[in-house]
């Protein structure tokens, strides 16, 4: 399966799984203690998916580009230095003759290999700040997501208030959707983006 098909797939269940809990949230029968409660679900939920959906589309990504990027050397330079990440640590601890040689084979074992690409951390919350970052790690634009920056920030705030037992919150549906609107702004900008990227050289070198 081709990545953006994978990449689309996880998308799809994720809307339906969002869109069931809107019909839920907005069933004229509730009581405002129901609604309420459901809506705590719903901030939890739109969170998961948030975070959930990046970093398995930044997974793709790395596991695409470890396939199709012909030479760690051509990578973007941010992107070189996420895959060289453990390698270049590795060095710090060695003494100073064996750090010597692994520098003298650096360019064949490393740089000049099919590069590989540690685990994608979100942290333990995905802060807009770590999407950025993670976004600029893989080479790709972050407009999208620091137009959004403010709500992802509250929508992160929230889920951990909600995962905290607090009782202080928002109970109206209008609300809620406008944070929807712009978690799925980012999600398909970012699935966008991976998938052009992944058309474009250094990952496109091998593919043809």
């Amino acid at each position: 399966m081709i990545p953006i098909d994978i990449i689309t797939q996880d998308l799809d269940w994720r809307e339906r799984e969002i869109a069931a809990m809107r019909v839920l949230i907005s069933g004229p029968d509730l009581t405002n203690s129901q609604r309420a409660a459901l809506l705590r679900a719903g901030w939890a939920m739109l969170y998961a998916h948030y975070e959930g959906f990046i970093k398995n589309t930044l997974t793709v990504f790395y596991d695409e580009a470890a396939k199709t990027a012909e030479k760690c050397e051509h990578l973007p330079s941010s992107t070189k230095a996420f895959a060289l990440r453990d390698a270049l640590r590795s060095l710090r601890n060695l003494p100073s003759d064996d750090m010597l040689n692994k520098i003298e084979k650096f360019q064949i074992d490393h740089l000049a290999s099919n590069p590989k690409f540690p685990d994608v951390d979100t942290k333990s919350n995905l802060w807009p700040d770590v999407l950025i970052d993670l976004l600029k790690t893989a080479d790709l634009n972050t407009s999208i997501a620091e137009k959004n920056e403010a709500k992802l920030r509250t929508l992160v705030s929230r889920r951990n208030s909600i995962a905290h037992g607090e009782k202080s919150f928002i109970n109206e549906i209008s609300y809620f959707r406008g944070f929807e609107d712009a978690v799925y702004e980012v999600l398909y900008d970012v699935a966008l983006q991976v998938d052009y990227r992944l058309s474009q050289p250094p990952y496109l070198a091998q593919q043809g």
